[in-house]
């Protein structure tokens, strides 16, 4: 049996077109973000701190060489200047570059060497 006939046809109701909003998201008109919302890194750091003086680059060198992974791996650190810019490289027992840190990087280094804010011991 057809039934079509016997059963008006039904029109699903227009769609209304929604008129844009004036004003701008904030998201458009900042590219500098990443995907998820934050701003980069270099970004952040608004506060530009001078250039390391000479002591304080060794100090900071001698601080990498000090941690545990670097003696554990044997890994070295060198620095070198490139255009007027230092760069402090990490480099492994083969010689092979694994890591340059620019200087701006040296500053947010831990130096902190109390055990201040350690909650377990690993020998307990």
């Amino acid at each position: 049996m057809n039934i079509k006939g016997l059963i008006p046809n039904i029109n699903a109701p227009e769609v209304k077109a929604v008129d844009r909003a004036g004003r701008a998201i904030q998201s458009d008109s900042a590219h500098d973000r990443d995907a998820n919302g934050q701003e980069s890194y270099q970004q952040q750091q608004q506060e530009q701190k001078p250039p390391m003086t000479e002591e304080q680059l060794e100090t900071s060198m001698q601080h990498l060489r000090a941690l545990p992974a670097f003696k554990e791996h044997r890994w070295s650190v060198e620095l070198v200047n490139e255009d007027g810019a230092r760069f402090v490289l990490v480099k492994d027992n083969l010689g092979t570059l694994i890591r340059r840190i620019p200087e701006a990087e040296l500053w947010t280094l831990p130096t902190d060497d109390s055990p201040r804010g350690q909650l377990l011991k690993r020998s307990a």
